[in-house]
């Protein structure tokens, strides 16, 4: 893993140049959205006039995430930041998802084309919302530390549920304390479960080890044997139930149905939704455990009272000391095909 963390520098735009290169400066930008185990599962093909956006298959999370849902997930946040970006340097964009079948095998190279962006010159200038989001992506972390029990304002909450309307989801915002309770309980009970499979716990020490989480070399290779080694999942239950508990938002995202193209428009609205907390001085913190154990996502939606629909990413939400570490990004040319 390439410890690439240098943030774009917008004035560097090549604009008096062609779409194409424009387009693969648009890429610095999509590059630092979130992705499970810092996986990073995307790839992009410039051409004349588009970017045609790829997932990875090859960097798919298979124990942790065996259908693909974060690896779709992760694809979509890196689409949401590059029309962001689009739309700060003025280019007018059009946004194709390609329809596949979610059991049609990728090519040679672990790649499956599931969407294309259009890009064309324009002359307008986004909105001064649109252009904090732009400023945002590169100052928004994930933040793991303790969240305070500070109340975050309703016209806030109100907003990010509107995001996630209008990509034709759902968003559940528990603040009630005794629910928040009981999604910790299922967040240990997933840890705990998790834990106890040596093959998760291999899975965790090789994302471990190969730097992708950011720690520095030695720590990485301690933290990994650790993980390959020891049943960590009652401790690390009891942490992540605290870490559940602290914050005075845990959000949900949900969609009627669960398929490719409702992944990558979860992603897309976690990335607005998280880029919006960095702008507003909140902190998010992605945390998919209970969603990776098909029993425990059950009961979180019978929790959330879900009559129709599926839980397709959880996050807590608040305010905290800021996580300054981001976490090393693959170089663009790794990325292109």
């Amino acid at each position: 893993m390439a410890d690439t963390t240098t943030s774009p520098d917008p004035a560097e735009f090549p604009s008096a140049k062609p779409i194409a290169a424009q387009a693969r400066f648009l890429l610095d930008y999509a590059i630092l959205a979130p992705s499970s185990h810092n996986s990073q599962p995307w790839a992009f093909e410039v051409t004349e006039n588009a970017i045609r956006v790829y997932a990875d298959l090859s960097r798919q999370l298979t124990v942790a995430d065996p259908d693909g849902r974060e690896l779709f997930l992760s694809v979509g946040c890196a689409i949401e930041n590059l029309l962001i970006a689009a739309e700060r340097f003025g280019l007018e964009y059009t946004l194709e998802y390609v329809a596949t079948d979610d059991t049609q095998p990728a090519g040679d190279d672990g790649l499956r084309h599931v969407a294309t962006v259009g890009l064309d010159s324009g002359s307008s200038s986004p909105s001064e919302t649109d252009s904090a989001l732009f400023e945002a992506i590169t100052d928004r972390h994930t933040n793991h530390r303790p969240f305070e029990s500070t109340t975050v304002p309703e016209p806030l909450l109100a907003r990010l549920e509107r995001y996630a309307n209008a990509a034709g989801l759902g968003l559940e915002l528990v603040t009630d304390p005794a629910k928040r309770a009981e999604i910790a309980a299922l967040q240990t009970s997933a840890d705990e479960r998790q834990f106890a499979d040596p093959e998760y716990r291999a899975e965790l020490g090789y994302w471990i080890g190969s730097g992708a989480l950011g720690t520095k070399w030695l720590t990485a290779r301690l933290s990994q044997l650790a993980v390959r080694h020891l049943d960590m999942g009652e401790r690390e239950g009891r942490k992540n139930s605290t870490l559940v508990t602290s914050a005075p938002v845990i959000g949900v995202l949900t969609a009627a149905s669960d398929d490719e193209a409702a992944r990558l428009r979860a992603g897309q609205a976690f990335e607005r939704i998280a880029l919006t907390a960095a702008s507003e001085g909140l902190a998010v913190h992605p945390m998919s455990q209970i969603l990776e154990v098909g029993e425990f996502r059950d009961d979180l939606a019978a929790l959330l009272a879900l009559e129709e629909g599926s839980p397709l990413h959880l996050f807590r939400l608040g305010y905290a000391e800021p996580e300054t570490t981001r976490t090393p990004r693959r170089p663009l040319e790794e990325v292109l095909r």
